[in-house]
């Protein structure tokens, strides 16, 4: 996931895309468990996939849907464990929820743009 641009850039290349035309969606652990955030551009804001992407397409002109998991509870500096471990049995409902919403956020971009994307579906998702 850190090297997605490796992946990204080619086919951005290939298929000559418009980075206004990307949206590339991420976990991103500074969001509660249960909150969506898109934009339509913006920095990494420290996330190495999306870093790797900006560095391989040569911008950061492309939206960005940003899934919140939250923080390891135990306050561990190191994060990969975390993100790479399966989510709790009570936090099984709202993770299926969100992803069905950001699903249907990412049908919303298609159709209509980023701007009523994130006006209908930013925020935090209930369970």
């Amino acid at each position: 996931m850190n090297a997605s641009g490796e992946a990204v850039g080619p086919l951005v290349a290939y298929f000559k895309i418009p980075l206004n035309r990307i949206l590339v969606a991420v976990d991103d652990a500074d969001l509660p468990l249960g909150e969506l955030r898109l934009r339509p551009s913006g920095s990494s804001g420290g996330h190495h996939g999306l870093e790797s992407i900006e560095q391989h397409v040569g911008g950061r002109d492309f939206a960005r849907l940003r899934i919140g998991i939250g923080r390891d509870p135990s306050g561990a500096r190191q994060i990969a464990g975390y993100v790479l471990s399966s989510f709790r049995g009570d936090e099984q409902t709202l993770v299926e929820k969100v992803l069905q919403t950001a699903a249907e956020q990412v049908e919303c971009w298609l159709a209509s743009g980023v701007g009523p994307a994130m006006n209908k579906f930013n925020g935090m998702i209930k369970a």
